[in-house]
């Protein structure tokens, strides 16, 4: 078993016991590491398909992102495992790049970091999962802790790519098309094709090597395996990819919904007003909020999600009574309900299914995941094995005792540490 895994057991009661005054110290550094940062002027290329501007904001400095490390351990404990592989110094970009939705052109924003070397590196693209908060994209809050650790990866010799996702960052004037296939796999494979651009500029030392590897949890599981299957039917020549790691992803839509609304109590009330409300408003689900939530909450949505709120906060003004939450109807007959053909259809559209891959192909969950259930994974890895693929090239590892947030950091330290591994 992973070492990253077998680590998270003996250390989940410290990670829980973390105190307040550690947390504090943690992101007083992170605050000092921003304020300090380098930043450049806004480069607009020429010549580009993808790629729209680029700016430098910050640089580290390896021994700096040791002792960052070194700090985030007593956070979130495991993360000093990544030491050993750092090497080099990192510069850290935000891009703007050109994409679409529904066909019509989007000027879409990413987070990238490039080790400070002249030599050629991997490509690691990184897809966050659910937020609802635009002031936390990538982008606008690098400094968010997660995001911080996956900059600081670049260290180990990757490229890496973080979209923001349109609805955040430099398309913050649309809603987020949560859960949505094409234009989530056509955000971060342009996303990509832009990062090649700006390898190619002449004020950019390193290069690419040609590889590419995918990684990311929860929303950001379903949205590597979505681009996984993207990257390799429409980019198997730009985008070919090595590895690719989903954690704890929602991939069958239609299943998950109905366990969210098997449930009596269910802790993250947000996934599917989030799901229903994105697609009404993208005009993919033709019935008004009423025809799926109870009052307060149908006429509450909209402002909910309105980008001005966290994820807890919007949690915090639903009800994670089912029940109270949705409609009779709705929670009673989503499969046979006519009302509801509009949404079956959006569920099965942008759920992701098994496919020929050449990818070596890794899904985690942790075995106490009360948010997406352990069975989404088993069922996509059983998926795979049905087409072919085998246990050499497709693995399944539970993260034992890990629910939906704590499962997050072991899943990232032991993915890296198996990108690591192929990259030596």
């Amino acid at each position: 078993m992973e070492n990253a895994i077998a680590l998270h057991i003996k250390l989940r009661k410290r990670f829980r016991l973390a105190g307040l005054s550690t947390r504090l110290v943690f992101f007083a550094v992170i605050s000092m590491m921003v304020s300090s940062c380098q930043k450049d002027v806004t480069v607009t290329p020429t010549n580009t398909k993808y790629l729209v501007s680029f700016k430098k904001t910050n640089n580290y400095s390896s021994s700096f992102i040791k002792l960052m490390l070194t700090s985030m351990n007593k956070v979130y404990p495991g993360t000093d495992t990544l030491l050993t592989n750092v090497k080099y110094g990192i510069d850290v970009y935000t891009i703007t790049y050109n994409t679409h939705f529904k066909g019509n052109p989007k000027i879409a924003s990413g987070l990238v970091c490039i080790p400070s070397s002249t030599n050629s590196f991997p490509i690691l693209s990184f897809q966050n999962g659910t937020n609802t908060f635009k002031q936390n994209a990538p982008t606008v809050n690098p400094a968010d802790p997660l995001y911080t650790l996956m900059e600081m990866m670049s260290s180990h010799g990757y490229v890496v790519a973080i979209a923001d996702y349109l609805g955040f960052g430099s398309s913050a004037d649309m809603m987020h098309p949560y859960y949505d296939k094409v234009s989530t796999t056509d955000a971060v494979s342009d996303m990509i094709l832009a990062v090649h651009e700006l390898l190619d500029d002449k004020s950019v030392d390193a290069e690419s090597d040609g590889k590419h590897y995918l990684m990311g949890y929860s929303q950001g599981g379903w949205a590597t395996l979505a681009e996984l299957q993207r990257a390799e039917a429409d980019y198997p020549t730009q985008i070919r990819v090595s590895a690719t790691s989903c954690g704890a992803g929602a991939y069958d839509i239609t299943a998950m919904s109905d366990y969210v609304l098997a449930q009596e109590i269910y802790p993250g009330p947000l996934y599917l007003p989030y799901f229903i409300y994105s697609k009404i408003t993208a005009g993919d689900i033709t019935q008004p909020l009423s025809a799926f939530f109870k009052e307060p909450f149908a006429s509450n949505i909209p402002g909910l999600f309105n980008g001005n709120y966290t994820n807890a906060e919007v949690d915090d003004h639903l009800t994670d009574t089912i029940s109270s939450l949705v409609t009779d109807s709705l929670r009673l007959a989503l499969n046979t309900d006519t009302d509801f053909t509009s949404l079956r259809q959006a569920m099965v559209v942008n759920s992701v299914h098994a496919f020929n891959t050449t990818s070596l192909l890794r899904f985690y969950h942790g075995t106490s995941d009360l948010n997406v259930p352990p069975v989404q994974s088993a069922i996509i890895y059983n998926e795979f094995l049905a087409k072919g693929l085998g246990t050499s090239q497709l693995t399944l590892i539970p993260i034992p005792g890990a629910t939906h947030d704590s499962g997050l950091i072991p899943w990232g330290i032991s993915s890296i540490m198996w990108f690591d591994s192929l990259k030596e």
